[in-house]
């Protein structure tokens, strides 16, 4: 699902929204928005797949915001590699049926 943080988009499951929104909560004070720590800390893709972290250079964060996002990176890949597996899966089931039924034709 596609949700939005330092406005861009970026794609995640309701648990790593919650996860999100949890750090946000924690960070946030009277004189600070939890928001602010993920500012300028990565890049998109148009379907909101983080393509690059950025090290903090101009701005502080937490090694919790930083963490959390190497590790919804890792989760969009890995999410897409298993789509792809599934994809690849299902294309040979079919090529094989389509070879069974050649032969059972013979």
């Amino acid at each position: 699902m596609i949700h939005i943080i330092d406005n861009k988009k970026i794609n995640l499951t309701e648990d790593e929204w919650k996860l999100y929104q949890k750090i946000v909560q924690s960070y946030t004070t009277q004189f600070n928005k939890g928001e602010d720590l993920f500012i300028d800390l990565f890049e998109t893709d148009n379907n909101g797949i983080i393509i690059f972290i950025k090290p903090p250079s101009t701005r502080r964060t937490t090694f919790e915001a930083f963490l959390f996002l190497i590790a919804i990176m890792q989760q969009q890949h890995l999410r897409m590699i298993h789509d792809q597996v599934d994809d690849m899966a299902a294309q040979i089931k079919l090529k094989l049926e389509e070879i069974d039924k050649k032969l059972n034709s013979i």
